[in-house]
């Protein structure tokens, strides 16, 4: 039996695609309206949820969580496929690569809120925001989004190599006390 997807997973999936959800219904051969249904609902299409999931997997998104029968998916997330520690050499060829640690863009999609509602909650300008999430390293303004997001209760997943300066891995999941909502 497969696992559905919860919609913050899906959400977040998408977002370090950085595809639309236009994109994503054409290229997993899904109406768009369907697509909209499960990222934005509890109401679950589950053939769709499943197509989405293969969908991604088949683009090196990895969803995460732990589930047992009779209970809600815990720390649930998503990731660019990668190990959970760091490798080097050879074992990084066909991983997908980021120039930065963090995504924020998927944490905010996990969330479901946007830019504005983010900017005004962590005390930063709506354009601080969407410069961090295009990629920004602004140490202080990148400090503050990554408390925002911790004090919701997410965590950022993946690993840095240092010879590269690349990071492996990136994305994002609910804390430890987090089930799925």
């Amino acid at each position: 039996m497969r696992i559905l997807a919860p919609a913050e997973a899906l959400r977040a999936a998408r977002a370090l695609l950085n595809l639309s959800q236009r994109g994503v219904a054409e290229r997993a051969g899904i109406s768009q309206k369907s697509l909209s249904v499960v990222e934005n609902s509890s109401y679950l299409l589950a053939d769709t949820n499943l197509l989405l999931v293969d969908f991604y997997l088949a683009n090196n998104i990895q969803f995460l969580g732990e589930a047992s029968i009779g209970s809600e998916i815990t720390r649930c997330g998503v990731r660019w496929a990668a190990p959970s520690s760091q490798v080097t050499g050879k074992a990084l060829e066909g991983l997908h690569a980021m120039d930065v640690a963090v995504s924020f863009k998927a944490a905010r999609a996990f969330l479901g809120r946007e830019q504005t509602d983010v900017a005004a909650a962590a005390g930063l300008t709506p354009a601080a925001v969407k410069g961090l999430e295009a990629g920004k390293t602004w140490a202080e303004s990148y400090q503050t989004l990554v408390r925002y997001y911790k004090a919701e209760g997410l965590e950022f997943t993946g690993w840095g190599d240092p010879s590269t300066g690349k990071y492996y891995g990136v994305g994002v999941q609910w804390g430890s006390d987090k089930a799925r909502s």
